[in-house]
């Protein structure tokens, strides 16, 4: 059997070539036969994974950041999940979300020895308009940020980046009339954005989505409503803590499919920090469908 080890070499500044040997070091203590591939451009990732699980790869390994994740991710969605292979990541980024949330050490050489001795953990999945997402998706406000964040130069630190483009944004955008269900169920609402969360995080730590929970088989609606740019910016800092769910014009919901059906202008869509497509929008949870490898159970606890 083979580990397809995929190595985004811009991620975290360079650093997750670094990892090449000890990559190596633990397919060969977990019995693996492994290729090293190393991405080229954007979207490399994504047919690199899509190519090693239609070879029947057992293990494809992440050496990267979230939007090397996302990639992966993507590829492996377009074969066969939860069949197809199993999922490690090497979180060599500058925000590592996906690692927070699931439960992989955030410091490289402890998340590469899970590729020898981690267990599989089932975990969550969803989709937006056909693209693939671990983390959170959003419309509206942070959609355009995450847009703004994605044209600036990776100089400086994943949150203080998104709080620059949040800046930026703020002083022309305001809240859209937005058509959506829930499951069904119509609303009609002013909104500043709307985050449709299968995790937690986005952006280097911000707690959008502050209970979601990635096995759960639903997902966290955050819905921001009409708030004003003082009311925005009073709010902001509370996304660290998970806090800005108390304002009254924010509330968080559950629900398996969201439908963004019309609103004022089309809205921007983006699905972990990648801006994916506009309004219309259909977010949807695939309970399940990945398979990743996490921290063994401490000893004498039940699985």
């Amino acid at each position: 059997m083979e580990a397809v080890c995929i190595f985004n070499p811009v991620a975290g500044r360079g650093r997750a070539l670094a990892w090449r040997r000890a990559v190596a070091d633990a397919c060969r203590a977990a019995g693996l036969a492994h290729r090293e591939l190393v991405t080229e451009h954007p979207g490399h990732a994504r047919d690199l994974a899509e190519e090693a699980a239609g070879n029947g790869a057992r293990l494809v390994v992440a050496v990267g950041g979230d939007g090397t994740v996302h990639e992966v991710v993507n590829g492996l969605a377009a074969v066969a999940l939860p069949a197809g292979p199993a999922l490690a990541v090497v979180p060599a980024g500058t925000g590592n979300d996906f690692a927070r949330t699931v439960g992989i050490p955030r410091e490289p050489g402890a998340a590469v020895r899970l590729v020898a001795r981690g267990r599989e953990r089932a975990v969550d999945l969803a989709d937006v308009n056909g693209r693939t997402y671990c983390n959170i998706a959003g419309i509206g406000f942070d959609a355009e940020v995450a847009r703004e964040v994605n044209r600036a130069p990776k100089r400086l630190p994943g949150p203080l980046t998104y709080l620059l483009g949040v800046f930026k944004i703020l002083a022309a955008y305001h809240p859209v009339a937005v058509r959506y269900e829930l499951d069904g169920q119509p609303f009609a609402e002013p909104l500043l954005l709307m985050a449709v969360g299968n995790g937690r995080f986005y952006g280097g730590g911000m707690m959008m989505c502050p209970a979601a929970e990635i096995d759960d088989g639903l997902l966290d609606v955050c819905i921001g409503g009409d708030l004003g740019k003082l009311e925005t910016l009073g709010v902001l800092p509370r996304v660290f803590s998970g806090t800005h769910v108390r304002h009254p014009k924010v509330r968080v919901v559950r629900a398996r499919e969201v439908r963004v059906l019309a609103a004022d202008r089309p809205l921007a869509i983006h699905a972990d920090g990648e801006v994916v497509s506009e309004s219309p929008a259909v977010f949807r949870v695939l309970p399940g469908a990945l398979r990743v490898l996490v921290e063994p159970e401490p000893a004498g606890q039940l699985a």
